[in-house]
């Protein structure tokens, strides 16, 4: 017996064994409807090795096609699941015009090896007659597990569909390889951008023929500007009405472009669970059957900002490289937002991460500070309010060893950060302690206009001042008879940086960023204060509290220009 001859055995001989009731294609025929069941006659005359051959029907005899048949030898399918039969059905009555399958209103069922067998529907919805997709569906099979939900399975699969609206009308949603997404392979070839959202997944119950949503129960996209990228994501993980988790991600410098599509610079991670009312959210018409409710795209950023969800984190970008760079994959910076990595302090949230290195992370343990921040002038960070601690690990040339490390904590747990310390060579070693408190902060509602307005002049004029202060403690130095070959990250940044992931041009990035550049200023400044202060006849002079003073409060400014008077000029400094 050939291999065809095995298909149509496993087509005709083996389907009759099984419960007609919950079979495979059965449970795809509820889910989706009577259109996806394919002509066995048509699966025959492909088998039979007629695989370029492509059949159409014209399903209601009004002298016009409205359905094909044909094998999907696309090269984005990689071959991996040939042959790969496809039943094209038109919903919007225009395929007699092209002979084709569009992507607005038609239903596309797809039969792995040509078995007979359905295995994935990717339905596309035209809501507003204007010709291009508003809404997407992808049915599919899938056996993983997931932990807050458990689906009925049959077969030891579960059953499922994932959806995907286009609030924007950019008529972008998700891109599939072998007629399912694939993060792996799909990914940044999907939108996720502009005004969207989607859920993923509704689980099927066939008994009761019900869609539940479990897992990413709304992911929602926002385009504050009109670009077409997005400046906000919000996700809720859970199932059905209940949000165990948030994620909240801003691009706070409103920097993404058409090369560089997601560019978020923080997030917030908050636990739950958090109960979603029922009067903020919808019910989703899929091929006839009522979803559970789901959350309303336009209310969901509202609401994410005023429950009251309990652990909280920020994950803030400092490199403006939001990547984890050590698989060696990920050379794009995250669609999802700025995913936290596991700490002893949360729970990694999704992923892949954004690795542990190079991000500031900031834990409040009760939301004391409800989501709110405050801007210190000690560091030139905005910081979370009623965060009990921070802290960055540093690994600068991205070779995954740590290098640094700045611990921030609050002492007096008054809400505000009091306490900076300065590990500038990763041995456990704190070679600075500062203690300033900064009670008198200006507080920042969690707003994207507020935060933005707020945050691109502090990042400008920090980058102006530690470039004049590196070069006065550089001079300083040298004249105390401490020049030498450079600080190790002062080099790396200038010579070094730019070959970083130099196929993706990710150093050029970083270099070129406003937040890069601020992030290693940020670095080699404390770097150079550090061997500044373990010159005796520096440190020890009369004045030098004055310019300690001044650099601990964040007056880079001011301790320049101390430092050039009293060292440079011919001063005390001297003598």
């Amino acid at each position: 017996m050939n291999k065809f001859g095995f298909k149509l055995m496993l087509i005709f001989g083996l389907s009759s064994s099984v419960c007609p009731a919950q079979t495979n294609n059965a449970i795809f025929e509820k889910m989706v409807g009577a259109g996806v069941v394919m002509d066995t006659a048509i699966n025959v005359q492909f088998l039979q090795g007629q695989e370029s051959q492509r059949f159409t029907v014209d399903s209601d005899n009004d002298g016009k096609i409205d359905i094909l048949y044909l094998i999907d030898n696309d090269e984005k399918h990689l071959g991996k699941r040939a042959p790969l039969l496809v039943k094209i059905v038109d919903e919007d009555g225009d395929m007699y015009l092209t002979g084709e399958g569009d992507l607005d209103s038609d239903l596309y069922v797809a039969d792995w090896y040509g078995d007979g067998t359905i295995d994935r529907v990717v339905d596309y919805l035209d809501k507003d007659g204007d010709n291009d997709v508003d809404e997407q569906y992808l049915f599919q099979w899938i056996s993983e597990k997931y932990p807050y939900f458990t689906p009925k399975t049959y077969g030891g699969k579960s059953y499922c569909v994932s959806w995907a609206g286009d609030y924007g009308d950019d008529n972008r949603l998700w891109y599939h390889t072998n007629y399912e997404y694939n993060q792996w392979l799909t990914e940044w070839l999907t939108d996720f951008n502009g005004d969207e959202m989607f859920v993923c997944t509704f689980y099927f119950d066939f008994e009761a023929g019900t869609f539940t949503p479990a897992c990413e129960i709304a992911f929602s996209f926002y385009d504050l500007d009109s670009d077409s990228l997005s400046e906000e994501a919000v996700r809720f993980e859970g199932a059905k009405l209940v949000a165990e988790n948030l994620r909240y991600s801003m691009d706070i410098d409103n920097d993404a472009h058409a090369g560089n599509r997601h560019d978020y610079d923080f997030s917030i991670t908050s636990l739950g669970p958090v109960t979603l009312p029922e009067s903020c959210c919808i019910r989703l018409d899929i091929r006839g059957i009522k979803t559970a409710p789901v959350f309303k795209w336009a209310e969901m950023r509202q609401f994410a900002k005023m429950q009251q969800w309990g652990k909280t984190l920020l994950t803030w970008d400092e490199n403006d490289n939001n990547i984890d760079p050590r698989p060696g994959s990920m050379h794009y910076e995250r669609w999802e937002g700025v995913l936290n990595h596991g700490s002893e302090f949360m729970p990694q949230v999704g992923g892949p991460s954004c690795g542990p290195y190079n991000k500031r992370n900031e834990i409040d343990r009760d939301r004391s500070g409800e989501f709110r921040f405050y801007y210190s002038p000690v560091d030139r960070r905005f910081h979370l309010l009623g965060a009990e601690m921070g802290w960055i690990k540093v690994d600068y040339d991205y070779d995954d060893r740590l290098d640094m490390v700045i611990l921030i904590e609050d002492t007096d747990q008054n809400g505000f950060f009091d306490t900076w310390k300065y590990d500038i060579d990763g041995d456990n070693d704190f070679e600075r302690i500062c203690r300033v408190p900064c009670d008198t902060a200006t507080i920042y509602p969690f707003d994207y206009k507020t935060l933005h307005e707020a945050y691109l002049p502090v990042l400008k004029k920090t980058i102006d001042d530690n470039r004049l202060l590196i070069t006065t403690l550089k001079a300083v130095l040298e004249k105390f008879g401490k020049k030498d070959a450079g600080d190790p990250v002062e080099n790396y940044f200038k010579t070094e940086l730019i070959n970083y992931d130099a196929d993706y041009r990710l150093g050029e990035k970083v270099n070129n960023s406003s937040e890069g550049q601020k992030y290693y200023y940020d670095l080699i400044r404390e770097r150079y204060w550090c061997s500044l202060h373990d010159v005796a006849s520096v440190s020890e002079n009369a004045n030098f509290p004055q310019i300690r003073e001044a650099y601990e409060t964040g007056q880079f400014c001011k301790a320049a220009r101390l430092l050039n008077e009293y060292y440079l000029l011919g001063g005390i400094g001297e003598h």
